[in-house]
């Protein structure tokens, strides 16, 4: 049943081209009935070799980047976050998943324990990616905010912090050192206060944080350079260099409560904007999707190529998914619920919908008192549902859960799976 308040017409929203194909970029993959993909064109239209499309061997490196939406209504989701850190860290160190001192290897039935992570790198980053140059409120740093650099100050707020923090920290179990001093040094970048721009450019800073500005030995064969916000490269050979690695699982966790405005007009945050003027400036982003933010497949060919195999990439978002549609624990997300462009089958809270009682900004997706509010992320959803079927590790969860253990626990896996060799 269709609610009856006011609904904003989907800007954009593509058809596919037949049942069990999608559109990625300039070319298709196919989807078999059992959720496999075939691999893909490279990114220049060419067809993959046999590294690409083959087995992975297994790995024991791990490169994690934490992607922390700090704009004003963040701070309980991060205080949750946090509190996983050390349990993640202890997890992917030891090898023993379920933390009952048991470890891999050991012939018991039932559990999941596995070869642990050797060498784990560990970067933080913002939403922050400015606003196109415009002076908008919240964000302070109109032209490109954090911009995808990795972050190096710490909380001195939070007892036992620094000021400063190396651009990624790095723990490696057999050198001696404190997994718990680590997760704590990786709890005081990752909790990244609340200051940041209300804009929220999640996919944007991921990709530009994870590009190289040309070609390295970790990249997929044919890969493309992306540019940025007037017109620069990515950070992953300048500023952020030397946290992905050649042979190494690259995880993804992004954080936030809000839907992705990664934008391709800078236009859109002109508050007097001739073109995109007469939208309130807190709906533009959900408005003018089409013609003002950047397409999806920007971001899946973007992220896909960064691995030699795709199933070394893993994506973890944690956003505005309603409790209830969190995937069960080993499995897959029901993007038909999450994100169809039936509305028949799509969940009626992950619909973009004005709210009638506060006609400047969307109806949640999902409201837990004391643990926060959080809005449809559709275009972050569809990114992972796209990964997915390329063969990258995928799970998506709920940011409204008043804990993270289960989201973290199913990331592990992921990670646990891709390091294995997928």
């Amino acid at each position: 049943m269709m609610p009856t308040h006011t609904r904003m017409p989907r800007f954009l929203r593509p058809a596919l081209a037949c049942a069990l194909v999608v559109t990625l970029g300039s070319g298709c993959y196919t989807i078999n009935t059992s959720g496999d993909a075939t691999v893909p064109p490279r990114a220049d239209g060419s067809m993959p070799d046999a590294r690409d499309s083959g087995p992975a061997p297994s790995v024991t490196q791990v490169d994690l980047l934490f992607m922390i939406d700090n704009s004003n209504s963040m701070t309980e989701e991060q205080a949750a976050l946090t509190l996983e850190v050390p349990r993640m860290v202890d997890i992917l160190a030891s090898g023993d998943f379920d933390l009952d001192g048991d470890f891999a290897g050991d012939g018991e039935l039932g559990d999941e324990d596995f070869e642990p992570v050797r060498d784990l790198n560990v970067g933080v980053i913002t939403s922050d990616m400015g606003t196109g140059g415009f002076t908008v409120p919240t964000c302070a740093r109109a032209d490109f905010g954090d911009d995808g650099i990795l972050r190096t100050m710490g909380r001195t707020d939070i007892p036992g912090c620094m000021a400063t923090y190396a651009a990624f920290l790095n723990f490696r179990p057999d050198s001696g050192g404190s997994a718990t001093d680590f997760a704590q040094d990786v709890a005081c970048v990752a909790t990244t206060g609340t200051g940041g721009c209300g804009f929220e450019q999640p996919l944007e800073a991921t990709l530009k944080a994870l590009s190289p500005s040309e070609p390295t030995t970790w990249t997929r064969d044919g890969y493309t350079t992306p540019t940025f916000f007037r017109n620069t490269s990515g950070q992953a050979t300048t500023n952020n260099a030397g946290l992905v690695r050649d042979d190494s699982v690259l995880a993804v966790i992004l954080v936030s409560d809000e839907e992705d405005c990664s934008a391709r007009d800078p236009e859109l945050f002109n508050p007097s904007s001739a073109t995109y003027g007469a939208t309130d400036l807190n709906l533009r982003c959900f408005a003018h999707s089409d013609a003002a933010l950047h397409p999806i497949s920007r971001f899946v060919d973007g992220l896909i190529q960064l691995r030699r195999f795709p199933t070394r990439l893993v994506f973890a978002p944690i956003v505005g998914i309603p409790l209830d549609l969190a995937p069960a624990p080993g499995s897959r997300p029901n993007y038909p619920v999450l994100v169809s462009e039936d509305p028949s089958v799509r969940d009626n809270r992950m619909e973009e919908w004005v709210d009638p009682a506060n006609p400047n900004r969307l109806i949640p997706s999902c409201n837990v008192p004391g643990v926060g509010v959080a809005f449809p992320p559709v275009r972050i959803v569809r990114v992972a549902e796209r990964l997915d079927a390329l063969g990258a590790g995928v799970t998506v969860q709920s940011i409204c859960q008043p804990s993270f253990t289960d989201a973290a626990t199913e990331i592990i896996r992921r990670i646990r799976n891709a390091a294995a060799g997928g």
